[in-house]
């Protein structure tokens, strides 16, 4: 099976994956990738997470199973942003039926994806999944060999950007704590495979675009291409291409404007102070180690006991979510259910005791 853009097995063809919490920059990052000339990398679309267990051990893709993945990855979250019709992507993959494995499937199904940027020799596909941000290690088992870039963002900028566009509820402590185990994670694995995991902070990268771009590049081992600053020089290919839809504000229509750093500390204006102590206390040394300095460095035990909820339910939830494909089905909805109905009452009890932002 080879890679229709140079002739070379896709098996040689290696991948790599951006994470991060969502709102951290890897939609950025993303576009830096897309616009490079040898790079291939779609939009977002956790499908290899939801349907690896269906179709992990497949290793003959014949006619029927071809169309039972098909019609799965229509079905999957964010797939329709591939901007590819079901009848083009079947035709894709019946071209390659036959025997292979789940892995160098994925890779095909990547390769449908039409960018709007010109592509010569495709030397890397590309994957960008704030959501396996999670499932990290997964990861990392179905792909050994890939490289990682964690991407990561004061605790607080992400906060506030989560917030703003409503991707989560605003509790401070259930937030950073998601914040700070998402990043434990990520570390645990880079101890573990250093040459294979690259961590970068969205600071030095909207500060010195080019500079963090050019090292991510050597990272993987492709040549840097000073062209990909300018990628938003392709915005109205963009726009046309996403036309009557909404979906051109789903990839954050604001990332298709030059890379900046207005983004960055509105935490220091935008949050109230006991907001920010307990997003510092939640945080811990974590945010510490990731490079973000304390506004509050000392203890409040009172706010901490505050956050204690909060942080149950998040370890919880995640738990129940890394552990979900070995417990009972119905045990595993009832956990979710019980959760969900905590959540409901802990923010209808509170929410009126949260100052909006300024």
């Amino acid at each position: 099976m080879n890679n229709p853009a140079s002739g070379q097995p896709l098996s040689d063809v290696p991948m790599f994956f951006i994470i991060g919490r969502p709102r951290s920059g890897t939609t950025m990052l993303r576009m830096l990738f897309e616009a490079h000339p040898h790079v291939i990398i779609p939009p977002e679309s956790p499908f290899i997470i939801s349907l690896y267990k269906k179709y992990g051990k497949v290793r003959v893709w014949d006619d029927a199973v071809i169309q039972s993945f098909t019609d799965d990855l229509m079905k999957q979250r964010y797939f329709d942003k591939w901007l590819v019709s079901k009848e083009e992507l079947l035709a894709h993959l019946l071209k390659v039926r036959g025997e292979c494995t789940f892995q160098t499937m994925v890779k095909q199904v990547c390769l449908a994806y039409q960018s709007v940027y010109d592509k010569q020799q495709i030397q890397l596909i590309g994957d960008k999944n704030p959501y396996y941000s999670l499932y990290i290690r997964r990861i990392h088992k179905l792909f050994p060999e890939a490289k990682i870039i964690h991407l990561t963002r004061d605790y607080r900028d992400n906060y506030l950007s989560l917030i703003n566009v409503n991707f989560e509820v605003p509790i401070v402590p259930l937030v950073v704590y998601r914040w700070k185990f998402a990043w434990r994670l990520a570390g645990k694995l880079k101890k573990q495979h250093s040459g294979l995991v690259y961590s970068l902070r969205y600071e030095d990268l909207a500060v010195n675009p080019e500079t963090e771009f050019g090292k991510l590049c050597n990272f993987l081992g492709i040549e840097f291409d000073p062209s990909v600053m300018k990628f938003y020089e392709k915005k109205p290919e963009v726009e046309k291409a996403y036309a009557g839809s909404n979906d051109i504000n789903v990839i954050h229509k604001s990332l298709l404007n030059p890379i900046s750093t207005s983004r960055m500390n509105l935490w220091k204006t935008q949050m109230t102070p006991k907001q920010i102590h307990i997003a510092e206390i939640v945080a811990g040394k974590t945010g510490e180690i990731a490079g973000y300095e304390r506004e509050y460095p000392g203890f409040n035990p009172w706010l901490w006991l505050q956050s204690l909820p909060m942080q149950a339910y998040g370890y919880l939830m995640y738990q129940m979510l890394l552990l979900g494909d070995h417990l009972p089905h119905r045990l595993r909805n009832s956990l979710g259910r019980f959760l969900g109905i905590f959540l409901k009452v802990y923010w209808s009890l509170n929410k009126r005791k949260v100052k909006p932002l300024k």
